[in-house]
């Protein structure tokens, strides 16, 4: 396969003795007590839809927010907190190479606890070629020099702790890059019966076509375009192997390693794709002018998934007060997702797990680059579905629309239009912060960045962009232009790139990410000076200032966190109403998800505003006007908490 399965084969342990060893209570006041001082901080003074401090404060201090409190107690930290995700080579660089480094994330570990989140989700800082942004990794228990080193990690754990900070690391179990030490030792015993670490890895001989040439043992498609599989002419065999015993173990053993240096939890990535179907057969063909077929069914959510998961959270995650975030690749349906995460198991394998359905209605047949227009019932039939199953059966969702991997959710939900850009920004972050789940950020989602909007192969440092384009330009350069052109236009839609351009800190070159003097390795966002953080920081209405007071709220309504979810107009296209229910309070989300101004009512619903309190709004100058039918303005988000009458 494109990549295998190996961890560090050094087992460097560590006893109660060593000096590394940050403690970690599960108990935590420092972090209990973060939580209960965000609710009541904010800043600016003034928020964006018009309450002040002191009416924070009141809210927070209400009778009935103190009974849904007790309630909130019994929750995991996990699934009170917001997670903010840093793609460290895009942050913030202090040593001018133009790359981001962990000394600015530690720097600036003020600005996650002002924003009001809790956990600091880092993208991989493993030792590696970076041959796909770092998740091909060469060495588990080491970082790579481009970022820093363990004594960097030893103090970000430290100061991030110290502030009431959660850190976890996001890290790659299914494969590794060729260049780990693993790798090449299974590499060399392939010719060795009793060779060390022989099976670590899924060799498979190649198969002969009709006229001699070698073939791959099987038809599946690699997400990057072409084979599955890489020949390896040393070894003349294939590879990747979950179902080495010996293997596990070491997985262990180093996850232990890092969780006993203070971790918080891990990211874990593809993690239901460990177990492929036995003797990995052909997959279905789906696409007959190619030799290699989707063969997702084959090797995601196998048959011995659970059985691994479970074992790898008796033998280490158990032993923890740690979060675990499975990436679920390649499709995975609610009901399934339960399997994995339902606290009604006697053992859960995962507490979250991130799905991709809602982020692949721009597609056909889950081909990222053969663009769909979509439209707003089928959002919300996906969320719906999500919302629901995992609230009956005692799961817990994760709320994103963006990440590393996908363009900006402003881009691909609403519109990048500069007259609309901030009021979409803040209509997004309402959707995400009162859905039932823990939501997730992408470091610039709360400053409303958008995708890039230019072209060129500059900008195109993701491999699977990478590839896509030179398949495209191969195929132009022999009679097909428009291939070409509708690989930009995708490319500029979907492509990675979109979000891993540099934060823009400031107005100054390169928006403050690093030197004036040093070429950032990839160009930056060409964007207004008045969408960096210095500026957006000093306005009340940004969008910043939106996001920082939203978390907020958030947890002094913990009804948002726990209570039912209904949605209230499946088929309507530009609107999306629902209500967030409790035995202790009610809540109404409006969203319109259009440039149009709409008008609706609920009292078909048996719902009144009667007596109803607007808690967020996105315009700066709300209506204060509750009488039925509402009017929505374009991109108009609208959070009420509705009175609850003797007869509810």
């Amino acid at each position: 396969m494109a990549s295998g399965m190996e961890l560090s084969s050094e087992g460097r342990g560590m006893t109660s003795n060593d000096p590394e060893m940050i403690s970690r209570n599960p108990d935590d006041e420092r972090w209990n007590g973060h939580w209960e001082e965000s609710i009541l901080s904010s800043r600016p003074e003034q928020t964006s839809n018009g309450m002040d401090r002191t009416e924070v404060k009141r809210q927070a201090e209400s009778p009935e927010v103190e009974k849904e409190h007790e309630v909130v107690k019994n929750l995991r930290w996990w699934q009170r907190a917001t997670v903010y995700q840093v793609l460290v080579p895009s942050f913030k660089d202090t040593n001018g190479d133009g790359r981001g480094d962990l000394q600015g994330v530690l720097d600036n570990l003020d600005y996650f606890v002002d924003l009001g989140v809790d956990i600091v989700w880092l993208s991989p800082i493993f030792e590696s070629p970076m041959y796909d942004m770092g998740y091909d990794i060469s060495d588990y228990w080491n970082i790579n020099p481009l970022y820093g080193t363990l004594e960097d990690v030893y103090r970000l754990v430290k100061k991030a702790h110290e502030k009431g900070l959660k850190l976890i690391l996001d890290i790659a179990l299914n494969h590794t890059s060729k260049e780990h030490e693993w790798f090449q030792t299974s590499r060399v015993s392939r010719r060795d019966p009793n060779g060390p670490k022989r099976n670590w890895y899924i060799w498979r001989p190649p198969k002969y076509d009709s006229e001699g040439n070698k073939v791959p043992p099987n038809n599946w498609e690699s997400a990057f375009g072409g084979s599955a599989w890489e020949y390896d002419e040393d070894a003349e065999e294939y590879y990747l192997n979950w179902e080495c015993a010996e293997l596990r173990q070491e997985i262990y053993k180093m996850l232990r390693w890092w969780l006993d240096k203070g971790i918080d939890g891990f990211r874990l990535d593809c993690m239901n794709l460990i177990s492929k179907t036995p003797g990995l057969p052909d997959a279905p063909v789906t696409k007959p002018d190619s030799p290699f077929q989707p063969a997702n069914c084959l090797f995601a959510n196998g048959p011995n998934v659970h059985k691994h998961l479970k074992e790898m959270c008796q033998n280490v995650f158990s032993k923890y007060d740690v979060v675990t975030i499975g990436e679920m690749s390649c499709g995975i349906t609610p009901a399934q997702a339960i399997e994995y995460v339902s606290l009604n198991k006697p053992c859960p394998e995962l507490n979250l797990i991130i799905q991709f359905q809602h982020v692949e209605l721009d597609c056909y047949d889950g081909d990222k680059w053969l663009l769909r227009e979509w439209e707003l019932p089928e959002l919300k039939q996906i969320i719906t579905e999500w919302q629901n199953t995992m609230i009956n059966n005692n799961g817990w969702n994760t709320l994103w629309c963006e990440n590393h991997d996908q363009p900006r959710g402003i881009s691909r939900f609403t519109t990048s239009n500069p007259r609309f850009r901030a009021l979409c920004a803040k209509l997004l972050a309402t959707w995400l912060f009162t859905l039932q789940g823990t939501p997730f950020i992408y470091q610039g989602q709360e400053l409303g960045m958008i995708n890039p909007g230019c072209f060129s192969e500059e900008m195109n440092k993701d491999i699977e962009t990478i590839m896509f384009w030179n398949s495209a330009s191969k195929a132009a350069r022999d009679g097909s232009p428009q291939r070409a052109e509708n690989a930009k236009r995708a490319i500029l839609q979907k492509g990675r790139d979109n979000t891993r351009v540099p934060i823009p800190w400031s107005d100054g070159p390169h928006g403050g990410f690093t030197d004036p003097t040093a070429k950032p390795w990839i160009p930056p966002c060409p964007d207004g000076n008045e969408w960096c953080l210095e500026n957006q920081q000093k306005a009340s209405d940004s969008v910043l200032s939106f996001y920082h007071n939203v978390i907020r709220l958030r947890k002094f309504h913990p009804t948002l966190l726990y209570g039912s979810y209904e949605c209230l107009d499946p088929e309507n296209p530009r609107t999306w109403s629902y209500t967030r229910r409790s035995k202790h309070a009610c809540y109404l989300v409006i969203l319109n998800f259009s440039c149009d101004a709409v008008s609706c009512s609920y009292t078909k619903e048996g719902l009144t505003l009667q007596g109803a309190r607007m808690l967020i709004c996105n315009y700066n100058t709300k209506t204060e006007s509750i009488e039925e039918p509402l009017v929505l303005r374009p991109y108009e988000g609208r959070l009420y908490k509705l009175k609850v009458f003797e007869s509810d």
